[in-house]
Formats: C-alpha cells, sequence, structure tokens
C-alpha cells in the first residue's frame, strides 16, 4: 500500500486512498455504508480529511495486512521519535515493544489481529529515545470492497500521565489502608444528595464486612449500640439544621467515643470524629474516621481498677500519706494527712500549691516554730521540701509531732509520709529526764560520799603509822585503807559517768597530735609498767596523727587502755602501741597485750557499767566503769572503741577517730550527753533534721 502523499499523486490509487480515509473515518465510529458513501465524495473533500488525519493530536498508524507500517502522522513521529521514513515497514510491536511490555496484553493483541478483529487496550511502549510511556491503543482492521482484510488501523492516545496519576493514587491509598490498619482507623464517607455511604478498607475490617458490601447509612446506624446511635442521630441531625441556618462551617464536627457491634457480634469501642463538607451551594457530605480504642479503653479501666485499689490501700494505712507533681501542686493525699493538718484542712485539695498550704497553716499558728517569722520559716520549709530525700521533725500546734519522711521520685513527683511519733518523743523526754534525774544523784551522792571517804583513808594513814610493828592493828589498818582507796575509785569513776551523760560536761576539741598525746600517757605510766618489767612500745618514729580532740578527755581514754594493759599483761612482756594515719577515714590508735585475753563472747559486754571480763575478774581493784567511761567519750568525739582477740594471745583495744577539719581553730564546746544524743540519732537515722528548728 502507498503512503499519503502517493494518493495524491495517483489517481489510479484511488481506491486505496479511499481505504485511508474509511480508516480515519472508522475511529470515529460511523457504519461501513456510510463509510463508502462518504469515499466516493469529491476529492478536494477527500483531501480535506487526509490533512486532518496528519495535523490530528493522536498518533494514527496504518498498516498492511501484514502488520507493517504504511503511513504514520506528525503525532506519531512526536510520540515515539520515530520519522515517517524509519517507521515505514516496521512491526509497530517490534518498534516500540519492550521487556516491560505486558506479555498478556501482547498476546491478547496478536489473538485478535490474527482473526481480523479490533482490539482495545491499554499498552506500555519505549519510545527511540527510550522515554517509557503508556498508549490507549485502538486497533480497527481495513477491508477492501471485496471484504478481504488489506490492513489495520490504530489510534493511539498517550495516557501516561493518567497512569502515573493512578499509580500515585494507589499507591497513596495503599499507604493509608497500611497506616488505618496499623492504626485501627478506618474512614467513611456519606453524600448528602445522592445518599451513598463509602467505607474505607480498615473501616470494613473493623465492621468485619465484605468489602463488596455496599452499606447504607440506616445499616452503618444498626452496628451502634442504642445509646451510640442516640448520640450519632443527634449529631447529625444537629449539623444540618445549623447548615440550613447558615451558621459557620467550623462548627459542624464532632468526636465522641462509641460502642458498636461488628457483623459477627463483637463489641468494641471506637473514636468517631466527622467533619460536615460544604459547596457554594451548601452542604454537600460528612466525612469522617473510626479508630479502634478497644484496647486503650480496657487498659485505662484497667489502670483505674489499680489507682483505686493503691488509693484503698493508702487510706487504708495507719500512716499520712501525700503526692505533689514535678510543679509541686498537690495529686492526692489520704484522709490521716488532712487530720494531721485539720487547721489548714480547707487549703488541702488537688492541684493546690505546697507553698500555699504550708502559708496558710503558717499564718493560721499551725506550727509553733512559725509563729512571728512566717515568710523565714516558709522559706525554710520550702527548701528542706524541694531538697526531698530528707527527714524532717515537726511539732503542730495540737502538740502533736511528726516525723516527715520525703523523696523524690525520677519523673519529678514528690512522696511524703507523716509518721505521728508524739508518744514516742513524749516517752523518749520522759526517759530523759530520768536519766538527768539518775545522773543528778549519782553526783550528789558521789559528793556527799567522798568526804567521809577522804577522812577514813586520812585515819588509816594515821592508823597505819601508829601501828607499825603492831601486826594484827597493821594489817587492820592496811584492810581499812585499800578498802577506802576502791570506794573512792569507784566514786570518782561514777562521778565521771554523771558528768558525760549530764549536762555539765562538755568537751573543747582542737586540733591535735593523737601520737604525741597517746607517748605522753606512756611516759607517765612508765614507772608502773618498770614494776612489772613491762615494755611500752612506741613506734620510731612517732608518726603525726592529727585529729580534732579533747586532749584531757582522750588521755583519760588512753590512760584507762593502758593500765588495763599493764594490770593484766605477763610480766616481761611487751605491750604494742601503735598510731596509724587513714587519710579519709580518719586516725586510728591501737594497744595490744599479750595477756589472758577477753572471751569472745565477752567482747562488747565488757564496756557495760560494773562489767569484767570472767579472765580478768581477779579482785585486782577495777570497779568496771573505765571502759564504759572510755566508750562514752570515745563516741563523744565522733569515734569509736573496740576490743577483739588476735590469733595467739592477749588483747588488741583499737581507737578511732574521724579526720581533723581543715582549720586548726578551737571548736565551740560541746555538752557530752548533747554530742552522744546526736550520734545514737544518727546511728539509727541517716538525715534527721528538724523542720521547725
Amino acid at each position: 500500500m502507498m503512503d499519503w502523499h502517493d494518493l495524491l499523486h495517483g489517481a489510479g490509487l484511488a481506491l486505496c486512498g479511499l481505504s485511508l480515509l474509511l480508516a480515519v473515518l472508522l475511529c470515529w465510529g460511523p457504519s461501513r455504508t456510510l463509510l463508502t458513501r462518504l469515499a466516493q465524495r469529491m476529492t478536494p473533500e477527500y483531501i480535506h480529511l487526509a490533512q486532518m488525519a496528519r495535523r490530528t493530536t493522536d498518533a494514527i498508524v496504518v498498516t498492511n495486512a501484514a502488520r507493517r507500517i504504511t503511513w504514520v502522522n506528525e503525532a506519531f513521529e512526536r510520540l515515539t521519535g520515530y520519522g515517517a521514513a524509519e517507521a515505514k515497514g516496521q512491526s509497530p510491536g517490534r518498534l516500540l515493544q519492550f521487556d516491560g511490555t505486558d506479555p498478556l496484553t501482547v498476546k491478547r493483541m496478536r489473538l485478535a489481529l490474527d482473526a481480523g478483529e479490533p482490539f482495545n487496550g491499554e499498552v506500555l511502549n519505549r519510545s527511540k529515545h527510550g522515554r517509557i510511556y503508556w498508549l490507549e491503543l485502538k486497533i480497527n482492521p481495513l477491508f477492501d470492497e471485496q471484504g478481504h482484510l488489506s490492513g489495520f488501523m490504530a489510534l493511539q492516545y498517550d495516557i501516561t500521565e493518567r497512569k502515573q496519576a493512578e499509580a500515585a493514587l494507589r499507591g497513596s491509598e495503599a499507604l493509608l489502608d497500611k497506616t488505618g490498619r496499623i492504626g485501627g482507623v478506618g474512614g467513611w464517607a456519606y453524600d448528602l444528595a445522592t445518599h451513598r455511604m463509602h467505607w474505607s478498607n480498615q473501616t470494613y475490617r473493623l465492621m468485619e464486612r465484605d468489602p463488596n458490601w455496599q452499606p447504607t447509612l440506616e445499616d452503618c446506624l444498626a452496628h451502634c449500640l442504642p445509646e451510640s446511635r442516640q448520640t450519632i442521630e443527634a449529631a447529625i441531625a444537629e449539623a444540618l439544621a445549623d447548615a440550613q441556618a447558615h451558621v459557620q462551617p467550623e462548627r459542624f464536627s464532632w468526636d465522641f467515643e462509641l460502642c458498636l457491634y461488628s457483623a459477627t457480634g463483637r463489641v468494641f469501642w471506637v473514636r468517631a470524629t466527622a467533619e460536615l463538607e460544604f459547596s457554594d451551594s451548601g452542604p454537600v457530605r460528612v466525612v469522617g474516621a473510626l479508630q479502634d480504642i478497644t484496647a486503650r479503653r480496657e487498659l485505662k479501666a484497667e489502670l483505674r481498677r489499680h489507682i483505686d485499689l493503691l488509693r484503698g490501700a493508702i487510706d487504708t494505712i495507719d500512716e499520712a500519706f501525700v503526692l505533689y507533681d514535678p510543679d509541686d501542686r498537690l495529686v492526692f493525699c489520704n484522709d490521716k494527712y488532712r487530720d494531721l493538718y485539720d487547721t489548714s484542712r480547707d487549703a488541702i485539695v488537688p492541684g493546690a500549691r505546697f507553698e500555699d498550704i504550708i502559708r496558710t497553716g503558717a499564718e493560721r499558728g499551725q506550727y509553733p516554730a512559725a509563729i512571728g517569722r512566717v515568710d523565714e520559716w516558709v522559706a525554710g520549709r520550702l527548701a528542706a521540701h524541694r531538697e526531698a530525700n530528707r527527714t524532717l521533725v515537726q511539732r503542730l500546734d495540737n502538740g502533736r509531732v511528726l516525723r516527715i519522711v520525703e523523696r523524690c521520685m525520677p519523673d519529678g513527683h514528690r512522696v511524703g509520709f507523716r509518721v505521728d511519733i508524739t508518744d514516742l518523743v513524749r516517752a523518749t523526754d520522759a526517759a530523759e529526764r530520768a536519766d538527768c534525774a539518775k545522773s543528778e544523784f549519782i553526783a550528789t551522792i558521789s559528793h556527799e560520799l567522798r568526804t567521809p571517804l577522804q577522812s577514813i583513808i586520812g585515819f588509816s594513814d594515821l592508823g597505819r603509822h601508829f601501828a607499825r610493828g603492831q601486826v594484827p592493828f597493821e594489817e587492820m589498818f592496811e584492810d581499812i585503807h585499800q578498802g577506802g582507796q576502791r570506794m573512792l575509785r569507784l566514786v570518782n569513776g561514777l562521778l565521771d559517768v554523771s558528768k558525760i551523760d549530764g549536762t555539765q560536761g562538755s568537751l573543747a576539741l582542737k586540733r591535735g597530735d593523737v601520737a604525741r598525746l597517746a607517748a605522753e600517757v606512756a611516759h607517765e605510766l612508765g614507772p608502773l609498767a618498770a614494776q612489772r618489767r613491762l615494755t611500752l612500745a612506741l613506734p620510731e618514729p612517732l608518726p603525726v596523727l592529727w585529729a580534732d580532740v579533747d586532749a584531757f578527755r582522750l588521755q583519760q581514754v588512753i590512760r584507762n587502755v593502758l593500765a588495763n594493759a599493764i594490770r593484766f599483761a605477763p610480766e616481761g612482756s611487751t605491750i604494742e602501741i601503735q598510731g596509724h594515719d587513714l587519710d579519709r577515714a580518719g586516725v586510728t590508735l591501737t594497744v595490744r597485750d599479750h595477756g589472758p585475753g577477753i572471751p569472745e563472747s565477752e567482747i562488747e559486754t565488757i564496756f557495760e557499767a560494773f562489767v569484767q571480763s570472767s579472765r580478768t575478774r581477779d579482785g585486782s581493784g577495777g570497779t568496771g566503769l573505765g571502759l564504759t567511761i572510755s566508750r562514752k567519750i570515745m563516741q563523744a568525739h565522733g569515734g569509736s572503741i573496740e576490743a577483739s582477740c588476735p590469733a595467739h594471745s592477749g588483747t588488741l583495744i583499737t581507737l578511732s577517730l574521724p579526720p581533723a577539719a581543715a582549720t586548726g581553730e578551737a571548736r565551740a564546746a560541746k555538752s557530752l550527753r548533747a554530742v552522744r544524743l546526736a550520734l545514737e540519732q544518727a546511728a539509727s537515722q541517716s538525715t534527721t533534721e528538724h523542720a521547725d528548728a
């Protein structure tokens, strides 16, 4: 078959030109009879139609019966990049199809053309320059006057942009469906004009419906429990009424939690949100979303149960409990807490600031320590509260005494307990008063006993002098003298105990060298040790052991320990004195003898008053108060005295003192009794302060 230009130059080929005209008009749909009449019209009209075919924006391809290209228009050249000369004689499939072309589409096309039938379809082609593009392809067979197949004509529409848009839309829909499935969110829309309801895939899954099922509005409402249905119907009615009244569109939205049935009867909860959409003429549709919140509601219900259980447990405990949030606002407290702070009960409400609560109490006189200095007291109490992790003691206007325990949680919340220790404080105060009375009694009795004892000792000395040579009288006065001396030592020991326990005793702490103080005591007791051929071995050179000490009292301890060692060490043995500087851990002084030692079961009891070891209870004159006094003095220094039994024999006494302060100035004198009580309190409660101090 000749190309379009040959048809114009060869009248003898008019039949072929008419066939081409027939093909062009066929794509516009006339019947063969009509096409035949049109083909017989005048040549000028024929030429005009040919020009239209050449210049149309859609690509046109004409082939012979063997499906080889005989003619293409300009649109084909622009679309494929192939000129008419290049395309002529080529198979369109081999010229334009590639690996990405769908083989099933190619097969379906081949079967239709082999049968001489039309083909409509979409196919992916590749241009001369490698551009991939989509075509909507319409191929019609061409027949001659005898009805024989003479060729094919194809109209090709470039639908690449549409296919890309469809692919993007499918991708968006797939992403939306996936995110909806993951998040449990389904979409829906209701057209107010057509009354047609549309569900997303996730909504079908939530409702457990077949995706091909087309729901109506009534079907949707049927999935709601009665109470939920009433809520939805009321919301829709209100929205439509407002729309008709021309209320502002931003009002037409809602957000509910609804209980629904699925198609299988499963009950579940959703969060339903919706908006009413408008056009220029008014409302057109309602668009909304459904999110499955069943698990969230169950979790919230479980959390509420746990919270109620916790609050019930807190309310039943016998102590006051309170919780403040990171902004220091009250979250929760039990009734016991409100009962303790009855004066400011009306201020103790959730959301109230801690500062406002305590200031209200302070201004009403609830805290005796705040009277006359409310602002100062509130500032101090706030500082202690915000530091948290502390234990305080607080006195109230009703006479109660509370121990306050506050701790800061990792997330910033502060939890507190109030323990009523009124009875304990009263009992402690009573015990302290009794202890003071005992100490005063012992001090008074001891002073009263010392005067007659001095007279007895004096007269016994005089009697021993005049009874020399008279053995019976000499022995009698010697017994009186020794008994008086023992009684005097006992009385002096009792006086020491009363001084240490009473308020009259005090420590004047100064920076001192513990090793030098020990050397002075060893020199003092040297003659006593020499009487028993004992050696007091000090380290050489003497170490320097700085500590804050009351020199007189510390030497009293060292003298007591060395005297015991001298008394019980075997004659001719060595008593070893060692000192060690432990840096930040302080200093230690040890005294070791090689005497009978102390049984393991008696190591602690020897520090009790009037107690002596079973191995040294030989009537040598001890009162059983020396180690008791020594321990009290060491505790008043913030140190300790310990006894142990080395592997072989003897006794090891260890004195420990805290390190010296940075300054060498003398510290203020402190009551030994006050120091002892503070140390005992610190041992049982590491961080105790008085909130009302």
